[in-house]
């Protein structure tokens, strides 16, 4: 009501973090002598409801900011749909990640272990023919060596999957891994650096590394690059994950259907563990994808 608040402040009338928060917009649009277009949280008698509030200066007649209105509109039942849609995200990604490793796991133990026994096979029958049948002593010789070709890339497209080296040692280890084998698999230097890294999530780490891993898969497909660099970083609590690329560089605005789906996955990755994803690309200026996520997990507004 009116009366509840006129001649009162935000800190007369709100929770401490709350007024705080007002405050500090209310201070931005002065100090910036424009709008601005803010989400913020109200403890009502029903619970937290969350607001989309548009403030702006309002002038005298001689420019002088005299006081900040605001409109604001409850986008709370809109909020609660996009959570639960992001749980949902969340659910089938972690669902995704447990397949990921149940096939990577049959590729290995199984697979590798049927096409390792035929490689020997293989081998004696080249042996027994050798004194025998030159020409079918060779046809064995080539089968081997196909089969050892195929047992490199099961295995490969197994640690592609779901890296063991993430789930046994951990996000550190799993990127020097991947950096490496990146360039090995496409010529691209790829120079990864670390800095301070404490133990993390399993979630966190593999939203880390899959981000890292579509990062770079980009590259590859469509910058014409050289030179990667990969940077993996720990400040005040913050973990930061930045790969630069000297490529040609994109047009957001002129991407295929497909190249936007993997930028807004690679965005939802962050979101889901309160992250945020930053890419910054001009053509002709290369990429600049930039991961931030708190270690802790918790949702912070000034990340």
């Amino acid at each position: 009501q009116k009366d509840e608040v006129r001649g009162k402040t935000d800190d007369d009338i709100f929770p401490k973090e709350e007024a705080k928060q007002f405050r500090n917009n209310d201070l931005q649009v002065l100090s910036q002598r424009r709008s601005c277009q803010v989400e913020e949280d109200v403890h009502q008698k029903d619970g937290i409801h969350t607001y989309l509030s548009v403030k702006f200066p309002l002038y005298d007649e001689s420019g002088d900011i005299i006081s900040v209105c605001g409109i604001s509109t409850d986008i709370t039942d809109v909020k609660k749909a996009q959570d639960q849609l992001r749980r949902l995200s969340g659910s089938i990604m972690a669902n995704q990640e447990k397949e990921r490793a149940a096939i990577a796991r049959e590729l290995h133990d199984e697979l590798g272990q049927v096409l390792t026994a035929l490689n020997m096979d293989s081998a004696w029958l080249h042996d027994r023919l050798k004194e025998i049948d030159s020409k079918a002593a060779q046809r064995a010789l080539s089968m081997a060596e196909l089969i050892d070709k195929t047992i490199d890339e099961v295995r490969s497209l197994a640690i592609r999957l779901r890296p063991g080296v993430l789930d046994d040692l951990g996000l550190v280890d799993a990127l020097e891994w991947y950096t490496a084998e990146f360039e090995r698999r496409t010529g691209i230097t790829c120079v990864f650096e670390h800095f301070n890294i404490p133990n993390i999530s399993d979630n966190i780490a593999t939203a880390a590394y899959r981000i890292a891993q579509e990062a770079l898969t980009n590259v590859a497909r469509h910058a014409s690059a050289s030179r990667i660099e990969v940077d993996l970083k720990e400040k005040e609590g913050i973990l930061s994950l930045t790969t630069v690329d000297n490529g040609m560089g994109f047009n957001a605005s002129e991407l295929s259907e497909t190249e936007a789906l993997g930028l807004a996955g690679m965005r939802e990755r962050a979101v889901l563990v309160n992250g945020v994803l930053n890419v910054l690309s001009q053509p002709g200026d290369g990429t600049r994808v930039h991961f931030k996520v708190p270690i802790d997990g918790q949702k912070k507004r000034d990340l």
